[in-house]
C-alpha cells in the first residue's frame, strides 16, 4: 500500500473514531440539565464513548428506549427517584428535578449551578448542616445522639454521636438538600444506660429547620422543653466475600418479624467490592427482625426467585440498641418472594400545607389494603410518600386526603379533598407524580377500625395497630391482633410514664379486638398505649387535642 493511500486510511480511521466518540453525546439533551455535565453525566470520559459510569450502566440497563446506540433516554419519575452513584442523593436532586418532571425540549429545572453529576458519588449537591449547642451544663460528660428527619422525603438522612456532652460544642453533618424541611431529633443520655428512654428519664429535643437554604446553622440552649423523639436505632450489616455480585443491583429491607410491619429498606445500584456495609435505621430494642435481601444475579432488574437471583434471609433480635451483622457470602439461598415499593410525589399541595393527610393502597382484584401512611401536617406543597408491600404485575387504587376541615378524620368532598390514583405494578418499584387538582373523588375512607383487609387475611400474626382517630377528642379506638389466646393487658400512659388506665387485663382469644378509650377527665397532650402478652410486647403514641 502506497503512502498516500495508509494516510488516507489513518486519517479515515481518525475520523470515525472521532464521529463515534461524539455521536454519543445526544443523550446529554435528553436528561434535564444534561448541558452542565454534558458526556460526563454518563461516562467517565468526559468526552463521551468508552466505559461509563454508574449512572450510564443504570441508564444502558434499564431506561433506553430501545437498545444500542439509537435507544433515547427514557428520563421519568422512575429514573429520577433512583441513587446510580449511592452517595445518598437521587438522580433527579443531582440534576434538580428530583421527581421526573422534566420533558426533553423543555426549560431546565432548578439552578443550574447546583447541579451535580448523577454517576460521580464525589460529586453531591448535600450541604452541611450545624447544629450549636450552648448551656448544657445539666449534660457535661454524658452522650449525646442525634438524628436528622428530612420531612419533604420522609426518611432519615443522617445521625451521628457525641461521646462526652461539653458545655458548649458544635454537630456537623453534611445532610442538608436545599428549600427541604427538616426535623433535628436528639437526646441526652441522662440515666447513663446507654440507650433512649422517654423524658423524664432522658432528655430529648425536637428542632425544626424550615426550608433549608444550604450550610444552615441552627442554635439551641438547654432548656427544659422536653419531647418524646421516639428513638429507633441502626442496622450495619457487614457483606463480606460478595465476588460474585460486584457489579449487580444488591436491595435489602428489613421487617418486624412478629408483625411483618417492614421498618427500613435500602437498594445499592451496583456492588463496589466483596466488602462494603450499609445502614438500615429504624430498629428498636426488644423486637425480632428478619433481613431479606437479593443480588440481581441475572441483570433483569426485578427479582426472581432462587437461583436466577440469589437471595437471603437472616433472623436477628435487638437487645443492644445498634446492630452490626456480618453476612458473608453463601449459597444457602431462599425464596423471599420480594415486595416492592411505591412512591407517590406530591406537588403544588399549597392549599393543604399544615393539614393532615392519609394515603393508603389497595389491591384492585381482592380489595386487600396492602398498607398506609399519614402525616400529622405537611410540611410544604412539594413532598414524597412511600408504601411498601407492593407484588408484581397488579393493579391497585391509591387513595388519599387531605384533613381540609380539620376535624382530624376524613369526610367526603368538599369537606374533605380526595383523590384516587390506579397503577400496575409490572416493573415492580413504582413511582408517580401528583400535582393538587379539583378533581375530588370520594374514596369512601376506612378508618383501623374498619375494613382491616390486612389484617383479617393474617390473623396469625402479632399487631398493635395506630389508635383511631388520631388526633383525639375525646375518644379513640386501640385495635390489636393476637396469634393466639392468652393473657393480654393493654395499659395507657402520660408522656411521664405515669399509668393513666388499664384499658384490657385478662384473657382474649386469637384474632382481632378493639376497644375504646375515653380521655374526656384527661387534658391535651402526647399518650402512649402499650400492649403485653407472653409472646409480644409493642407501644404506641396518641394526641389528645382539646
Amino acid at each position: 500500500m502506497n503512502k498516500f493511500l495508509i494516510g488516507i486510511t489513518i486519517l479515515f480511521v481518525i475520523a470515525f473514531s472521532i464521529t463515534t466518540v461524539v455521536s454519543r453525546g445526544f443523550r446529554a439533551g435528553q436528561i434535564p440539565n444534561g448541558n452542565v455535565n454534558n458526556c460526563a453525566n454518563c461516562h467517565i470520559n468526559s468526552n463521551g464513548g468508552g466505559t461509563r459510569n454508574s449512572f450510564g450502566k443504570l441508564v444502558e440497563k434499564k431506561f433506553l428506549s430501545e437498545s444500542g446506540a439509537a435507544g433515547n433516554v427514557v428520563w421519568g419519575p422512575l429514573l429520577a427517584s433512583l441513587d446510580a452513584d449511592n452517595d445518598g442523593v437521587t438522580n433527579g436532586e443531582e440534576l434538580q428535578d428530583p421527581f421526573g418532571l422534566w420533558v426533553s425540549g423543555t426549560d431546565n429545572p432548578g439552578n443550574s449551578d447546583l447541579v451535580t453529576a448523577p454517576g460521580n458519588n464525589a460529586s453531591s449537591p448535600l450541604s452541611i448542616l450545624t447544629v450549636s449547642f450552648s448551656n448544657m451544663d445539666p449534660h457535661v460528660g454524658e452522650v449525646l445522639e442525634l438524628r436528622v428527619f428530612d420531612r419533604n422525603t420522609n426518611k432519615e438522612v443522617g445521625r451521628t454521636k457525641v461521646d462526652s456532652i461539653a458545655t458548649n460544642f458544635d454537630v456537623t453533618l453534611d445532610v442538608i438538600f436545599p428549600s427541604h424541611s427538616y426535623y433535628i431529633d436528639f437526646y441526652a443520655d441522662h440515666n447513663g444506660n446507654g440507650l433512649y428512654d422517654a423524658p423524664p428519664a432522658d432528655h430529648a429535643w425536637r428542632v425544626e429547620l424550615i426550608n433549608a437554604i444550604g450550610n444552615d446553622v441552627v442554635n439551641f440552649s438547654h432548656n427544659t422543653n422536653f419531647v418524646d423523639i421516639d428513638w429507633t436505632y441502626m442496622l450495619n450489616i457487614n457483606f463480606l466475600s460478595m465476588n460474585p455480585h460486584i457489579g449487580e443491583l444488591l436491595e435489602v429491607r428489613v421487617e418486624d418479624d412478629l408483625t411483618s410491619e417492614e421498618v427500613g429498606r435500602t437498594r445499592i445500584e451496583s456492588v463496589p467490592s466483596a466488602d462494603f456495609s450499609v445502614k438500615i435505621p429504624g430498629i428498636k430494642v426488644g423486637k425480632e427482625y428478619k433481613i431479606e435481601l437479593y443480588a440481581d444475579h441475572n441483570g433483569d432488574g426485578i427479582y426472581e426467585a432462587p437461583p436466577m437471583d440469589h437471595a437471603w434471609r437472616i433472623k436477628f433480635e435487638n437487645s443492644t440498641g445498634n446492630v452490626s451483622v456480618d453476612f458473608t457470602h453463601n449459597t444457602d439461598f431462599k425464596d423471599v418472594g420480594w415486595k416492592y415499593l411505591y412512591t407517590l410525589n406530591f406537588s403544588g399541595m399549597v392549599p393543604h400545607v399544615g393539614q393532615m393527610l392519609e394515603m393508603r393502597i389497595v389491591r384492585q382484584d381482592n380489595g386487600k389494603e396492602i398498607g398506609r401512611t399519614k402525616i400529622m401536617s405537611l410540611p410544604s406543597p412539594d413532598f414524597t410518600l412511600s408504601i411498601p408491600q407492593i407484588e408484581m404485575n397488579h393493579n391497585y387504587n391509591v387513595d388519599f386526603y387531605a384533613d381540609h376541615n380539620g376535624n382530624g378524620s376524613y369526610d367526603a368532598p368538599p369537606t374533605d379533598h380526595a383523590w384516587r390514583l390506579t397503577f400496575n405494578s409490572s416493573t415492580g418499584n413504582f413511582v408517580q407524580n401528583f400535582s393538587h387538582n379539583p378533581n375530588f373523588t370520594d374514596i369512601a375512607w376506612e378508618d383501623a377500625t374498619g375494613v382491616l383487609d390486612e389484617i383479617s387475611l393474617l390473623p396469625n400474626k402479632y399487631r398493635l395497630l395506630q389508635n383511631f382517630p388520631n388526633p383525639f377528642n375525646p375518644t379513640t379506638n386501640i385495635t390489636f391482633t393476637l396469634k393466639e389466646s392468652g393473657l393480654v393487658n393493654v395499659t395507657v400512659f402520660d408522656i411521664l410514664g405515669r399509668e393513666v388506665t388499664t384499658l384490657v387485663n385478662r384473657v382474649l382469644s386469637s384474632g382481632l379486638h378493639t376497644f375504646p378509650f375515653n380521655a374526656k377527665d384527661l387534658q391535651s397532650g402526647t399518650y402512649f398505649y402499650r400492649i403485653e402478652t407472653n409472646n409480644f410486647t409493642d407501644v404506641k403514641k396518641m394526641v389528645l387535642l382539646k
